[in-house]
């Protein structure tokens, strides 16, 4: 007679993969604090008992009402720029104002995104309401903001790319 399915899994030897062991004395952040940022965080905030809350929330840099970023600000004065010790290019990623008061750059458009933007434009012209109709050359159902983003990007690049140029 055979020999039994369970004996014979229970008495071959198991591969064990071994992992390497965590040190759980060494802490890795992460992410990377900039050193600007860094040297600022010298000097901490200390909290002021006869401070309102906001105000010693914003002191050590947090804020005080995590919705606050959905709902658009009422007063102009209340829109943080940021600090100087920023990049620009952190401070165009949180919405917040650069050093040279632009916005950052659109950027260019993917090789599948040309493809079917191209489509459109050669289609339609600016007539983004029969773009955004046109399921057969719009398959994403990108909205009419969406489109009106794309073409721009599609045109503001269209001359820059070796790619189209070479057509």
């Amino acid at each position: 007679m055979g020999r039994s399915r369970r004996k014979y899994k229970q008495s071959r030897t198991k591969v064990r993969v071994g992992l390497p062991k965590k040190n759980p004395r060494l802490f890795k952040p992460s992410f990377s604090v900039p050193p600007k940022l860094l040297r600022t965080l010298a000097e901490e905030p200390q909290w002021d008992d006869q401070g309102t809350v906001n105000s010693n929330y914003s002191s050590f840099g947090v804020l005080s009402d995590p919705n606050s970023l959905t709902e658009p600000s009422p007063d102009p004065q209340t829109f943080d720029s940021g600090s100087d010790l920023e990049e620009d290019d952190l401070k165009s990623a949180l919405g917040k104002k650069r050093r040279d008061g632009r916005s950052a750059p659109p950027q260019p458009l993917t090789a599948m995104q040309r493809i079917h933007i191209s489509r459109l434009v050669d289609k339609y012209g600016n007539d983004y309401q029969s773009m955004l109709m046109d399921i057969k050359l719009n398959p994403m159902q990108h909205s009419i903001g969406t489109l009106q983003k794309l073409c721009m990007r599609y045109h503001i690049y269209q001359n820059k790319n070796p790619l189209l140029k070479a057509k």
